[in-house]
């Protein structure tokens, strides 16, 4: 892949334009030291701004002299000695003298110091600080054996060594890292995204964005990303005391605003969990004030193992009255079933058994259990799609693109989002409801939702963000939905998806089916899968929005009505990335009768060897008025169509297809059976598997080896005896039932 040359200072627009948004729509989320910073900055020469920014997009704080070297810039370490007049950066000896480090942040600082030395550094370091009765290090020692002996030393010995001097110390982070908060909206984003985006490796959304401020003030803004960042620090301590996590609880920074409030519950959750092994009761007290879901449900559980039975039968019953979420609320109503009436089983467990279908797939498609019953429905009639998340996702999407994208200050913050604010922050119904309510008033009709879906597809189609999938066919699925469902059912559905993007954006079930005029939702569940808790949620929520919807299970069978598409490809060589196919034969088969066969020539726009000529008997001249792949891929998808993928060594053949499929950007996906592996495991101890001696060996005629419909007939045969030994295979499997004569 060829990337664009980025200009010289590139790296310096890229932070201009990264600065363009902190000083311009964020600015009203700056305190005084942050405009400080800028006005410093600003205030810099060029080469001055090129040399610092250089240092903020290295990883780490720490920065060795002599890796600085830019051909565009002169004289850096002249450069260098401008930045630390200005206190942007410091000599590592004076990270010694600061006094607002604390001991935890020093210590890290050093440990980062020694993992950046090399094996001299930290020899000299280890020679020149090393006690008498330390002991003797050899030069040829490991480096982490190094290491390991210099962070026995003090902080300050290490920072004041003369190994350390030859390190400089950025002291921008804490605004930068801010800044980057401000702009992408959370602390993972790095200013290599822009040099990303313009090398055409990341594709941003220029068009949607509306470059507004995430954040309503200063305070909900620093308070959100004060307790990111406590959180992420939290994560990675060892936290193995009670005094240690009552100090941190007690230290929390104050949240201001949603967002903020979210990640206070989000620290409370985390150090509570950790009281629990030193002061359980404690911790149950400060569980119990935490207003989310996850510690609601938590408390409960872990205060009826304490014995507190009484007192979390009462907390379920307050859940039930007034619920913080869908999911708090089933699991509320569930577990007061199951501990306080004696019901044995849970509403999950219920509703599996209570499934109004059982399919027998055939086993083909284990680990592709979805494919095999939208392949099951569709051998007998019936249509069916995958559809999970993705369908209801695009629906939502289309409907409201205005309303997500275009209203200000609540779409797209910057080229970067993929998901509008307003779904970020869970507000959609709060900031448009009268928005909402209109768009939905004005569907009238079944019709009206077609033309609804139809029209923003066309106008929006391939604006890229993170809500609608955008390919060729997604209006289908779509349109099946809009036609054949009850048009307030959809509506009250997405009103619901309005309300609560955060619960029903996931969850939903896994094919639709459309039989008999009639529209359905199923789960699929194979033997041994557990339906989630999100899952129940979608399932109840659309069935009391009307919709039919249930749970399907399936066993593995060997089903006679599976289609077979039987494949035999003639290439220009053996490799599927630098050869060729230059013809393909195919046969369909249901219940081992072939029901139809498919062959034609291609044109592989390259020579054919003579020695494939030798073997193959195709030549030059055969192929070159012949269809090229591309003219015939819809062809061949549609012949294969829901068809189990059968060769005689599957993968040679399903490679060069699937390859062929990619050079025209095409995916082409199927499920394979191998009749080489298939014989020898039903027919063992033959000589050879090849397809030659197995139609000698089985009697099967042959019009012409090595031409592909011809091996693709003899293949099919392969797959009749195949499938009778798989047949008796399962037959004898079956156990006799047990005596139920009671």
């Amino acid at each position: 892949m060829a990337f664009k040359d980025l200009p010289v200072f590139y790296y310096h627009t890229h932070f201009m334009e990264f600065l363009d948004f902190v000083k311009g729509p964020s600015a009203p989320l700056l305190n005084t030291s942050h405009r400080a910073f800028l006005n410093t900055f600003d205030n810099l020469e060029h080469a001055q701004q090129c040399l610092l920014v250089r240092l903020v997009n290295r990883k780490y704080p720490l920065i060795k002299r002599t890796t600085l070297r830019f051909e565009e810039l002169e004289d850096i370490p002249k450069l260098l000695s401008d930045l630390t007049e200005l206190k942007l950066i410091c000599d590592v000896p004076s990270i010694s003298q600061q006094a607002d480090l604390s001991d935890d942040k020093l210590q890290a600082l050093t440990s980062q110091l020694l993992s950046l030395m090399t094996k001299p550094e930290l020899y000299a370091l280890y020679q020149q600080c090393a006690k008498e009765d330390s002991p003797v290090l050899p030069k040829s020692a490991a480096k982490g054996v190094f290491v390991e002996h210099c962070l026995r030393l003090s902080d300050q010995e290490i920072l004041l060594s003369e190994p350390a001097q030859a390190y400089v110390y950025r002291q921008t982070d804490d605004y930068i890292d801010y800044f980057l908060f401000l702009y992408f909206g959370h602390r993972h984003g790095a200013l290599n995204q822009f040099s990303m985006r313009d090398l055409g490796i990341m594709r941003t959304r220029e068009q949607q964005a509306q470059m507004q401020q995430r954040f309503a003030d200063y305070d909900n803004a620093y308070s959100t990303y004060t307790l990111q960042k406590t959180l992420h620090d939290i994560k990675q301590m060892s936290l193995n005391n009670e005094k240690q996590i009552k100090a941190l609880l007690d230290g929390l920074p104050q949240a201001h605003g949603i967002q903020a409030q979210e990640y206070e519950d989000r620290i409370r959750f985390v150090l509570a969990k950790a009281l629990l092994e030193y002061a359980p009761k404690t911790a149950l007290s400060f569980l119990f004030e935490i207003q989310s879901p996850k510690a609601q449900e938590f408390w409960c559980r872990q205060a009826f193992k304490l014995g507190l039975k009484n007192e979390v039968e009462d907390k379920l019953n307050q859940i039930i009255d007034s619920p913080l979420s869908d999911h708090l609320l089933q699991f509320a109503e569930d577990f007061l079933a199951r501990k306080y009436k004696k019901k044995r089983t849970s509403i999950l467990t219920d509703m599996l058994r209570e499934n109004t279908r059982h399919l027998l797939i055939d086993e083909t498609y284990k680990g592709s259990v979805e494919r095999g019953v939208i392949a099951y429905y569709q051998a007998r009639g019936v249509r069916a799609w995958r559809t999970e998340n993705r369908l209801w996702q695009n629906l939502f999407g289309l409907c409201f693109w205005p309303e997500l994208f275009e209203i200000d200050r609540w779409g797209l913050a910057t080229p970067f989002d993929y998901i509008p604010l307003s779904l970020k922050q869970n507000c959609l119904l709060d900031i448009a409801s009268e928005q909402v309510n209109h768009r939905l008033d004005k569907l009238n009709s079944n019709k009206d939702l077609v033309l609804l879906l139809t029209k923003h597809c066309t106008k929006y189609f391939g604006q890229s963000q993170g809500i609608v999938a955008w390919h060729n066919n997604m209006l289908e699925s779509l349109l099946v939905l809009a036609e054949n469902t009850p048009l307030a059912s959809i509506k009250q559905h997405l009103r619901i998806m309005c309300g609560n993007w955060a619960l029903y954006n996931d969850g939903y079930p896994d094919i639709m089916v459309l039989e008999n005029g009639n529209l359905r939702f199923e789960e699929i569940k194979a033997k041994g899968d557990s339906l989630r808790r999100n899952q129940l949620i979608q399932i109840q929520g659309l069935k009391q929005c009307g919709l039919d919807v249930g749970i399907t299970t399936v066993d593995w069978t060997l089903d006679p009505m599976q289609p077979y598409a039987v494949i035999d490809i003639e290439t220009t060589g053996g490799r599927a990335g630098t050869h060729k196919i230059t013809e393909i034969g195919m046969v369909k088969m249901i219940n081992g009768e072939v029901v139809d066969q498919w062959q034609s020539l291609i044109n592989p726009e390259r020579r054919i060897p003579a020695m494939i000529t030798d073997l193959t008997g195709i030549n030059n001249d055969m192929v070159a008025d012949a269809p090229l792949f591309v003219d015939l891929a819809d062809d061949i998808e549609r012949f294969t169509e829901n068809c189990i993928f059968v060769a005689h060594n599957v993968n040679f053949d399903y490679g060069f297809i699937r390859e062929e499929f990619a050079r025209i950007n095409r995916t082409y996906r199927r499920p394979k059976l191998c009749t080489v592996q298939q014989m020898r495991q039903h027919y063992k101890g033959l000589k050879s598997y090849s397809l030659a001696n197995l139609t000698r060996h089985f009697d099967i005629k042959m019009e012409r080896h090595h031409r592909a419909l011809s091996d693709a007939i003899a293949a099919s045969e392969l797959l009749k005896l195949v499938n009778q030994a798989r047949t008796q295979t399962t037959t004898n499997n079956i156990k006799e039932p047990a005596n139920a004569n009671t």
